[in-house]
């Protein structure tokens, strides 16, 4: 009768031993693949990273070169060939210089009804 007993709590913690191991064991495999996951999406982030900026590299090379040709081209424009172009020179310059007509934001209200 006792052994009975015995055999069956050995039964029963085998039993919950078993259940304890497969859970372990499902969490385990469930954390490898979460790792799995995380690892991949941060090794393609900086995969995407480097490639921006490599693209920014490029781009800013390009505004470069073209500040560079603007500059010859601005430095190029003498009065001989604005005049050859038949720009003409202006001898008698006037400027307009205007008031703010407020200091600030205000309401206007429709005087047109």
């Amino acid at each position: 009768m006792v052994a009975k007993v015995i055999k069956n709590q050995i039964e029963k913690f085998e039993y919950r031993e078993k259940n304890i191991v497969r859970v372990l064991f499902s969490a385990f495999v469930l954390l490898l693949i979460s790792y799995g996951f995380f690892v991949n999406g941060a090794i393609m982030n900086s995969v995407k990273a480097e490639q921006v900026e490599k693209d920014v590299s490029t781009l800013n090379s390009s505004i470069n070169s073209m500040e560079f040709d603007y500059l010859n081209a601005k430095n190029a424009i003498t009065m001989d060939l604005a005049t050859s172009m038949g720009f003409v020179e202006v001898n008698n310059q006037k400027f307009l210089a205007l008031k703010p007509v407020s200091n600030g934001l205000s309401l206007s209200t429709n005087e047109n009804r």
